[in-house]
């Protein structure tokens, strides 16, 4: 063969990979400021935790390059179904009108919500105390869902749950409902020394995450699915639990 034509097929390999290669990218959407499941670690510049570790090992397992596309809780859903998106991560709790709108993977994590309160306001000890209350939320999450139903319960809603913590620290509500988890963690950290805020004991609501993917793709759930399957199975998901929570499973 000679050496023009050599050339011309190692073009062509090298194009046909490219393709191939584009098309196995996962864009994946995600809320990313919401620790500790998906947050911008500002010293090394790249999205960081639990579910961001996660769905890494996932897609790649299931045969993906992942590719992480910032955007608002909000966004996720019209995202999936106009197609910008292959799958949505970002601590997503399975619910009917969620599931009315995109398809769940198998949930990977068991949630719960909780409420936060100011420690100068020993009167918020349970949901009952909510009512008539003006409250803070993440919009579009499951914890602005919960609260919209608390008798004469007022919410003001923010683009994160760090926004609405602020808020709740200055005085610009009375409590906030969110995931038990995200609380827990935000009180562990330096930034929340300082900050007039606590956590409520309790459970309000047990929840499953799941990945959200586009209604009727059978083929992308079997992949996801089988790949966590495959990460419980050999011990990988419990390295990655353990790392963001301690091991207290």
């Amino acid at each position: 063969m000679s050496i023009k034509k050599l050339v011309a097929a190692a073009a062509l390999a090298l194009l046909f990979t490219g393709t191939q290669a584009g098309a196995e990218t996962l864009r994946i959407g995600s809320e990313t400021v919401y620790p500790p499941f998906e947050f911008l670690d500002s010293n090394s510049g790249k999205y960081v935790g639990f579910d961001i570790d996660l769905i890494d090992e996932v897609a790649k397992r299931a045969g993906f390059e992942p590719q992480i596309l910032s955007m608002g809780l909000d966004g996720l859903i019209p995202a999936l179904m106009s197609g910008s998106i292959d799958v949505a991560v970002s601590a997503l709790t399975i619910t009917p009108e969620r599931s009315a709108k995109v398809d769940f993977t198998k949930p990977y994590y068991e949630s719960g919500l909780s409420i936060m309160a100011r420690k100068d306001d020993p009167s918020i000890k349970g949901v009952k105390d909510l009512e008539n209350k003006v409250l803070c939320a993440e919009i579009g999450s499951s914890g602005s869902v919960f609260m919209s139903k608390i008798k004469g319960a007022t919410i003001r809603t923010f683009n994160s749950a760090g926004e609405a913590f602020l808020e709740l620290n200055n005085k610009g509500c009375e409590a906030i409902v969110n995931d038990k988890p995200v609380n827990e963690y935000f009180l562990t950290q330096k930034a929340s020394a300082n900050l007039n805020l606590r956590e409520v004991p309790g459970v309000l609501r047990a929840e499953n995450y799941g990945f959200a993917i586009r209604k009727g793709d059978e083929k992308l759930r079997n992949r996801l699915d089988k790949a966590l399957d495959e990460i419980r199975a050999d011990g990988t998901y419990e390295k990655i639990y353990n790392k963001w929570f301690g091991g207290n499973k």
